[in-house]
């Protein structure tokens, strides 16, 4: 019985294998530059749009990003440029000799922040206490301070056609627009510039050390 033989092997056409995987190599990279350029024109219409002048009904954008949240069982909105974060199950730490309208300090990745509770503020009913369950940490350059919400806060994009001047209400100078929904959107320049929301570093200190050393120590029995 013989073995069939095996067709003698013909020698690889390296230039060819170069030029398949040099064609191979940059259709790659055209698909990919295609799809970063697909990716960045997506978000691009996802990112809100700020910087609008309601007053003056004038504005370079046609749109303004907001940042709504509930407060007793009302809608109200901030500009999305004034939002750092919107955090979820945010565990409040009460602290003693804070203002009313302060609810405590959140540690924000090592950093103590103090949170809020605009109902005070806004002269809202405070029938009862609101869960920390959201909160929207506050600033531009970098966070502030964090406000709660009875409910999760919904980023939305409205065109400006949507938003109308606030009408004048005394004592509330946060009132800054308002939507076609009726959510009340706060002048964010106004809120971070309000010394009702400056605490001293050394009062969140000295009063997060103390509620640490009452935790901490335990009652010695005798």
């Amino acid at each position: 019985m013989k073995t069939p033989s095996r067709p003698a092997a013909r020698p690889l056409d390296w230039t060819a294998v170069r030029s398949r995987m040099a064609a191979a190599i940059e259709q790659t990279e055209a698909l990919l530059e295609a799809a970063q350029q697909d990716s960045e024109a997506q978000y691009e219409q996802r990112s809100p749009r700020v910087a609008v002048d309601v007053s003056a009904g004038q504005s370079e954008e046609q749109a303004v990003g907001l940042v709504i949240f509930v407060l007793a069982d009302r809608h109200f909105a901030l500009e999305i440029r004034y939002v750092c974060e919107i955090v979820s199950r945010a565990r409040v730490s009460p602290l003693p000799g804070m203002p009313p309208h302060a609810c405590g300090v959140y540690d924000l990745r090592g950093q103590l922040l103090p949170v809020f509770d605009l109902r005070g503020p806004l002269d809202l009913p405070q029938e009862a206490r609101i869960a920390d369950d959201w909160a929207i940490v506050c600033g531009q350059e970098r966070p502030e301070f964090l406000i709660l919400s009875e409910a999760a806060p919904e980023i939305s994009t409205l065109p400006l056609e949507e938003i109308r001047a606030a009408e004048p209400a005394p004592g509330k100078p946060w009132h800054w627009a308002a939507t076609k929904i009726g959510a009340v959107i706060l002048d964010g320049r106004r809120l971070l510039d309000d010394r009702r929301f400056f605490l001293e570093d050394e009062q969140i200190t000295a009063s997060d050390e103390t509620e640490r050393t009452e935790f901490h120590e335990s009652p010695t029995s005798e």
